[in-house]
């Protein structure tokens, strides 16, 4: 997964597969200090990701910018460019008005996938 630097923050493009729907998430933020991936609601709706109120748990997310409430649910065979992940815990919430990504793709992301953040060749690659 190639990535580009814009005002000093890792930036990349990424195709999203859920059921078989597939969108690209074109301004995602990849960032090691954030624990969980987040997605913005909106951009998921148009892949049927939809909010599970039933069984969705509410999380405070806090950083630099302040905190923000999310949705945090399990999701069973999410491709995120060309990584499967099952029974992926995500957090879906309204990134992109608040600070202007699609998402954001967190450490939860890479740990699950062993990946290596290379800065030299401007990638995200396996070990």
């Amino acid at each position: 997964m190639k990535f580009e630097m814009d005002k000093n923050l890792p930036l990349v493009s990424v195709e999203i597969e859920y059921k078989g729907n597939k969108k690209t998430f074109n301004n995602v933020l990849l960032d090691t200090g954030c624990s969980s991936t987040i997605l913005d609601t909106d951009l998921c709706e148009e892949i049927e990701l939809m909010l599970d109120l039933e069984n969705a748990i509410t999380r405070k997310m806090y950083g630099i910018g302040g905190t923000e409430i999310c949705i945090e649910q399990k999701v069973s065979d999410i491709t995120i460019d060309k990584f499967l992940l099952n029974d992926f815990t995500i957090q879906l919430g309204d990134v992109r008005e608040m600070h202007g990504f699609d998402g954001i793709i967190g450490s939860d992301f890479f740990l699950a996938n062993k990946l290596i953040i290379d800065f030299k060749n401007m990638e995200v690659r396996k070990n």
